[in-house]
């Protein structure tokens, strides 16, 4: 067979092939009967490879080999085609955990910005306003002690008080005067402003004794700046704490 027949012969076999064989499987998967047809279409259109090469054994060794050469290719494309896709989806998912990961960075960098500014406004607010003068701390048993030695000063002591700062008891709540009146030094003067306060009787400074430290400290500070000196917070300060733990 001359390169001229070897052409004609690969040319019958390629389009026979196609119209009657399923070109992705391979010779032994074809169906018999689309065979017989492929056969009986190449020896209608050149009966002498039937007559030349007996049980046309050229036309099925090319066969073989041209049906096998379709299925490794299209094995080898969708190989290709396979790695590509997962290449893609890979730097799919890389790309997407990258901005996952800034949108978790950013968002967290937001949190503690707003968090740092929450603390420092907290702050700013609790931060009570420092008194005028030295800030005097003492222990609790000095508070208590003259608390008491003030109580048991009498009667006299008190009305002296109260002639000292042209104060008299009776134009105010009696409670409220004789809490003021038992510190060192007297607070007497202080009555009106504890009545403008809404601490005008003994339910009133009962509750006033029940509040916590911090808050009765800030309560002095701003409801009386001004208005006493570092030795009269002090003796404020001492008598409540010895009523609170009283």
């Amino acid at each position: 067979m001359n390169s001229w027949q070897w052409q004609r012969l690969r040319a019958l076999v390629i389009d026979a092939a196609a119209r009657f064989l399923n070109t992705q499987c391979r010779y032994e998967h074809q169906d018999p009967e689309m065979v017989r047809l492929f056969y009986q279409a190449v020896h209608a259109t050149w009966p002498e490879v039937a007559a030349k090469y007996p049980n046309s054994w050229v036309l099925v060794w090319y066969l073989r080999i041209y049906l096998l050469k379709r299925v490794y290719r299209k094995r080898w494309s969708d190989k290709i085609a396979r790695e590509r896709a997962s290449s893609q989806l890979r730097r799919l998912r890389t790309k997407n955990t990258n901005q996952s990961s800034v949108r978790q960075i950013d968002t967290g960098a937001s949190q503690a910005r707003v968090a740092k500014r929450t603390r420092g406004r907290a702050i700013t607010c609790d931060r009570p306003v420092s008194p005028s003068g030295p800030e005097i701390i003492v222990s609790p048993a000095m508070q208590c002690s003259a608390v008491i030695a003030h109580q048991h000063s009498g009667s006299s002591s008190s009305l002296a008080s109260a002639q000292s700062h042209s104060i008299v008891p009776i134009q105010s709540s009696h409670a409220v005067f004789r809490f003021l009146d038992s510190m060192t030094p007297s607070l007497v003067k202080l009555v009106p402003d504890f009545l403008s306060a809404g601490i005008y009787d003994q339910s009133h400074l009962e509750d006033f004794f029940t509040w916590p430290e911090k808050a009765q400290r800030n309560f002095l500070l701003k409801t009386f700046v001004g208005k006493m000196n570092a030795l009269e917070l002090g003796a404020m300060l001492i008598a409540l704490n010895c009523r609170r733990h009283g």
